[in-house]
């Protein structure tokens, strides 16, 4: 869709740095780059995050970069500043020509009401019911509010559905009908649009936005350590450890269904490359955030270390978590091959060139994988064992060179793809 109005604010949903989710944090850094790459000059503002307007600064390019962000509440007391009905109800008004608003007034009814574009990345693959009711219906409604406004609402690459319930099927394909682009990061979730808008709207497939993202050094103990090890020609193997499996999920049921023991697995993993004589196992934890355990990677990452036998804890590093989503990149940067459960933990790897293995409980990691060539790196923990799971990853990592020859081939062009795409949006 070409634009030709000038756009000077953008409203970016569905992107946050304040859940400890650091892949969460690398879409709403990437797609702030991309919004910045094509208007230099726009006010980007983070739309329904946290619970007062804030200011969050940023380096993107070698340039320190201040986002606003602006909260939508949803609490039981509907009078409190922000509320959801509030915000609708004056969006209402104003299309009607019933209310007014300042647009240098510091609330979230103005940044809406001013906005030129709304950019909708829904955390990446939080768009579906897989994960709640609640969560999807909060996310539907602030896309409705947005979309209420008649500014151009578009959907950035991400992944659609699955969808559970024929309500969500419906609320989903009135997002998409009132969108006025649509982006997928996989084909799959291609399928899914068309099953609930048939071939309304032409959808393009995009890579993930976080391929982009820049990794940044930051100067620590452990990232001095690490890179002596490899000017002392180590090879360091990544290992992200989702506290989520570790957990067993939310209540601990095994609710992802997974056919190997999660913990028994990450054990052989690492005794595996423990056996390599000069071969370090770098601990990536990827998800921390403050108010659940059951999500958290350093949490479980910590507990697996402290399980270890006492000769393999010496060739084995926990990341202490004290960095933001480029700064982690920039450490997975310094792996020779990578193993993740966390999609974006991998992502970080493949968009290096470095070769990754998704330990993958969900179809989101096949369709991201197939982006950059590298579907084979997948493996299912829902369909394989411990032993099979070892043995896929012991052949991947053998082959690695070949890996690494393709990434180097696939990525340049996923990249550039990647501005192309924000062009069209342009």
């Amino acid at each position: 869709m070409a634009m030709s109005r000038e756009v000077n604010r953008v409203l970016l949903l569905g992107a946050s740095f304040d859940t400890g989710n650091l892949g969460v944090s690398a879409l709403a850094w990437s797609s702030i780059k991309l919004i910045l790459q094509q208007w230099c000059q726009a006010e980007v503002v983070l739309l329904g995050v946290g619970r007062q307007c804030d200011q969050i600064e940023l380096q993107i390019d070698g340039k320190r970069i201040k986002v606003k962000s602006v909260p939508v509440r949803y609490c039981l007391n509907l009078f409190v500043a922000n509320h959801f009905l509030g915000l609708f109800l004056y969006v209402l008004l104003a299309r009607i020509g019933l209310a007014r608003f300042n647009p240098a007034l510091s609330k979230t009814r103005d940044y809406v009401l001013s906005a030129d574009l709304f950019l909708d990345i829904t955390g990446g693959d939080s768009f579906s019911d897989i994960y709640g009711m609640k969560r999807f219906i909060l996310g539907w409604l602030s896309k409705k509010l947005c979309q209420m406004t008649g500014k151009p609402f578009i959907m950035l690459p991400q992944t659609y559905g699955p969808f559970q319930h024929r309500i969500t099927r419906w609320m989903a394909s009135n997002i998409l009908r009132n969108s006025s682009k649509l982006f997928s990061r996989d084909k799959q979730s291609v399928e899914e649009i068309r099953a609930l808008i048939g071939e309304e709207k032409p959808i393009e497939v995009v890579p993930d936005v976080a391929f982009i993202m820049d990794p940044i050094r930051q100067e620590s103990e452990q990232i001095t350590q690490l890179e002596k090890l490899k000017v002392d020609n180590y090879e360091l193997i990544g290992l992200n450890v989702s506290g989520l499996l570790y957990n067993g999920g939310y209540k601990g049921q095994n609710e992802f269904g997974l056919k190997c023991d999660y913990t028994k697995l990450l054990r052989k993993v690492i005794s595996f490359f423990f056996e390599k004589q000069k071969a370090f196992i770098i601990i990536v934890p990827h998800v921390i955030p403050v108010d659940c355990e059951v999500e958290n990677d350093l949490l479980a990452s910590q507990n697996i270390w402290e399980t270890l036998p006492a000769e393999q804890k010496n060739k084995v590093i926990v990341l202490d978590g004290n960095y933001t989503q480029n700064q982690v990149k920039h450490l997975i940067g310094l792996c020779d091959f990578f193993i993740g459960s966390r999609m974006h933990s991998t992502i970080a790897a493949l968009s290096q060139c470095i070769p990754a293995v998704g330990m993958a409980y969900s179809n989101k990691f096949i369709g991201v994988f197939e982006t950059a060539g590298v579907a084979d790196c997948v493996i299912d923990l829902r369909q394989m064992d411990e032993e099979d799971v070892l043995f896929r990853i012991e052949r991947l990592y053998t082959g690695k060179a070949h890996l690494i020859e393709k990434l180097r081939n696939v990525i340049p062009e996923m990249k550039s793809k990647l501005l192309h795409f924000c062009e069209a949006v342009k």
